[in-house]
């Protein structure tokens, strides 16, 4: 089984990002355009977290606060008999792409999950379960009329009646420590790991997504997630030696999956990552001249281009890489200021405030590049050898950065001690 199978064949697009393994892909677009172009029976298993139509102009609670619950237009509804439609538009295509022995995890709240049970049934699904997934630490109701919403429901559900889906009982029973596992779940929410490279509104435990790709595939199984969002289908799949394909209509998600996916790319030299941001200001950025003028392999460029996308200096939008707000005030400080701007931007990122705060809190548990790379093999999809390589190139990276910003401080102190 090679990763070919991620292909799907017909007229799909060139994907929005894809692993050098080509075992995870990611496409830009609306589902309801991208499902008809894959083949039939093509799927092993499918996780869709779609719009819950909740963004009604209400209000929640998030770390104390009072927030808006509007999550974006995709979130608006349009009325009981348009989103049930929707629905059974969209199952109906992952009905045609699953395999006889393949099924499907939807995941809803009450504004939506009812609608996806009874457009199921009317598919000719066969359901399964129905997963009550409790939260532990819920939001408060700030109105304090109704309960406290601390649950999200998981329908599991197989394409046909007749169809014999794949259940690894006997691991869920061990994995709950020798007893039949209970359809009540208590997952936390994302911790803060899960998060450092963006949020999104809606975003799933990879714990929880772990459990269910373990629970319904084996090794090398073919995984899809028609709301791919953030893709946390997608780096659990990863972790755990499945093939993924996920798409998405938002290019934002697409752009926080990818910087998920590839944690923290290849690219050693804080001085070549500058270089990349300053070509793109002079928009001598195509692969050809940035691999000439830097002495760069291709690879290595993209390698590049994603370490500066990390850091916020570059942004993919419509597929090109353009420069962020952040990499434009680097590009127009002047140069001897370009060093460290970009030293304060590496600080500042919150990857690197993250392993700044771990590395506080874990002295004396191993040395700082052992400890990064824990760290990183909590937030990525990265295997071991190459946490630990990752690590150095973020330690590298902390290196230079405190030794430009000392280096610009000293200078000033000088410049003062002098005019005084």
């Amino acid at each position: 089984m090679t990763a070919e199978r991620t292909t799907a064949a017909g007229n799909l697009p060139e994907p929005y990002f894809e692993s050098d393994d080509r075992r995870f892909r990611l496409y830009h677009g609306d589902c309801l355009s991208l499902l008809p172009l894959m083949p039939q029976q093509a799927f092993d298993v499918i996780f869709a977290d779609p719009p819950y139509f909740l963004s009604n102009d209400g209000i929640t609670c998030h770390a104390g606060k009072m927030v808006s619950v509007n999550k974006g237009k995709w979130d608006k509804s349009k009325g009981p008999e348009v989103d049930h439609e929707f629905c059974l538009q969209w199952l109906g295509q992952c009905r045609r792409l699953l395999k006889p022995t393949g099924s499907i995890w939807v995941s809803g709240t009450m504004h939506i999950i009812h609608s996806v049970g009874y457009a199921m049934q009317r598919l000719g699904f066969k359901l399964l379960n129905d997963i009550t997934w409790v939260k532990p630490n819920p939001p408060p109701n700030l109105s304090c009329r109704y309960f406290t919403h601390a649950t999200e429901t998981l329908l599991w559900a197989r394409p046909s009646e007749k169809a014999r889906h794949k259940f690894n009982y006997q691991l869920m029973k061990r994995v709950n420590g020798g007893k039949q596992m209970k359809s009540v779940w208590h997952i936390p929410a994302p911790p803060r790991e899960e998060k450092v490279f963006g949020k999104h509104p809606t975003q799933k435990p990879v714990a929880l997504l772990e459990r269910i790709i373990a629970a319904s595939t084996d090794e090398n199984d073919l995984v899809l997630d028609p709301f791919s969002g953030s893709a946390t289908t997608g780096i659990a799949a990863a972790r755990s030696g499945r093939l993924f394909a996920g798409i998405d209509l938002d290019e934002n998600f697409l752009n926080l999956a990818t910087r998920r996916f590839i944690g923290v790319p290849q690219a050693d030299s804080p001085e070549r990552i500058l270089s990349v941001v300053t070509a793109h200001a002079r928009e001598r950025a195509d692969p050809a001249t940035l691999s000439s003028e830097l002495r760069i392999t291709d690879r290595q460029v993209r390698y590049y281009r994603q370490a500066a996308a990390l850091l916020g200096l570059l942004s993919r939008e419509a597929g090109k890489w353009a420069l962020t707000d952040t990499g434009q005030a680097i590009s127009q400080s002047p140069q001897q200021d370009q060093r460290a701007v970009l030293a304060r931007t590496i600080l500042e990122n919150p990857l690197v405030r993250l392993c700044g705060s771990v590395l506080r809190r874990r002295r004396g548990h191993g040395g700082p590049r052992q400890v990064i790379a824990r760290l990183l093999a909590q937030c990525t999809a990265l295997s071991d050898c190459t946490c630990t390589r990752r690590a150095g190139t973020l330690l590298s990276w902390i290196d230079w950065a405190k030794g430009i910003v000392d280096k610009k401080q000293e200078t000033l102190f000088r410049h003062v001690a002098t005019t005084a």
